[in-house]
């Protein structure tokens, strides 16, 4: 698949979700110890190894939701994901945020308790000079800030954080094949760039989840993506995205890009991966996205839509979206952004999604990041 459209999701991802929060954290200025690589990828992505942090590597993010089932039947969805970012080219109001750091890192957790409309968020940021507060080893998948942890092989993965409110403790295996997108992992973004992109897009999971000072014994299925390198791109205004997971065993990735005229990208794309992990992918433009519905966030006052019917053809697909409920709004010092978890009604069969919903509110501080 050839595809700008995931560079261009990741790199609005990062530079909104990730740079608004380092300029509240200070450390010790020390130089980087390894040029960071704009050039072309030229092999092909492996795994298990490239699960791994890569040091050259402006961004790289690793990014987990999913949703579980406790054993009386109790329904909860979850996002971790952690954010790594070389700050060399990065300004504050025109002032280089490699004077606070080499390297930035923030993590987003969030639970959904679905019978309760309870929605639980926290985020955790840190600049980093080597001092142990924060890491992304480069030799295998380990990825802390703090006590909040992911890492693990092509074979099993292990996540775990905790907030004042909740806490996850998740063993994950993958069901499916990685899905390695582009050319064996490789996304061409245009402008002779590119970067690496991977997706398990079906991991069985089971673990605790602790509410309120309860434990919480869990099991269910989750989404795993991993992105790293060079993510500049065209200005985006934002994007709605959608991960699918169906009963019959295919999952679904449908992502429109937002222009800053308001128009759709047309790199946007919708992608099917079948029940042995294969993956097809069509232009945004063979699909029909409806909104059936908007809600106000009573925190930002963003104006999200709120439900979904989407019809491929191409797939027979035609589904409906559905949030579990409205507000599950993340926000983390200026960030603003919707992530939740629905139920999907329709053919060829019902299921589970979490849909991100990104650049419906702007904070004030937007303008003073700089990315050069």
């Amino acid at each position: 698949m050839n595809s700008p459209g995931f560079a261009k999701r990741i790199g609005f991802r990062a530079n909104r979700l990730f740079l608004l929060a380092l300029f509240i954290i200070a450390a010790c200025a020390s130089p980087p110890l390894t040029p960071l690589d704009f050039s072309y990828p030229k092999n092909p992505m492996q795994l298990p190894q490239d699960l791994a942090a890569h040091e050259w590597a402006q961004t790289e993010w690793w990014y987990y939701t999913g949703h579980l089932r406790s054993d009386d039947g109790s329904k909860y969805g979850f996002e971790l994901t952690f954010f790594r970012r070389r700050v060399d080219m990065d300004r504050l109001k025109g002032v280089p945020l490699r004077a606070l750091g080499n390297t930035g890192y923030m993590a987003h957790f969030a639970v959904v308790d679905e019978a309760k409309g309870q929605y639980l968020h926290a985020g955790i940021s840190d600049i980093s000079n080597n001092k142990g507060r924060a890491h992304a080893s480069t030799d295998r998948y380990d990825v802390a800030i703090l006590k909040w942890k992911a890492g693990g092989d092509d074979k099993v993965h292990h996540i775990q954080a905790k907030s004042e409110d909740a806490a996850i403790n998740l063993q994950l295996e993958p069901i499916k094949p990685a899905v390695l997108h582009g050319d064996h992992g490789i996304v061409p973004k245009g402008r002779g760039m590119a970067n690496y992109y991977m997706s398990y897009t079906r991991m069985k999971s089971a673990g605790t989840l602790t509410i309120d000072g309860k434990p919480i014994n869990v099991t269910g299925i989750s989404w795993f993506d991993h992105e790293y390198g060079y993510m500049g791109s065209e200005p985006v205004d934002g994007w709605d995205w959608y991960s699918i997971q169906l009963d019959d065993n295919t999952e679904y990735m449908i992502y429109g890009i937002r222009r800053p005229d308001k128009s759709v990208d047309p790199a946007s794309k919708a992608c099917r991966i079948d029940t042995a992990g294969a993956e097809e992918c069509i232009p945004i433009a063979e699909t029909k996205i409806e909104v059936l519905g908007r809600w106000r966030s009573p925190d930002t006052d963003a104006l999200y839509p709120a439900g979904w019917h989407i019809v491929i053809p191409k797939w027979n697909l035609d589904v409906v979206i559905v949030p579990t409920f409205s507000d599950q709004e993340f926000r983390f010092i200026g960030i603003a952004y919707w992530e939740g978890s629905c139920a999907v009604l329709g053919k060829p069969a019902n299921g589970r999604a979490y849909v991100e919903l990104v650049g419906y509110e702007v904070g004030k501080i937007m303008g003073m990041m700089k990315n050069q």
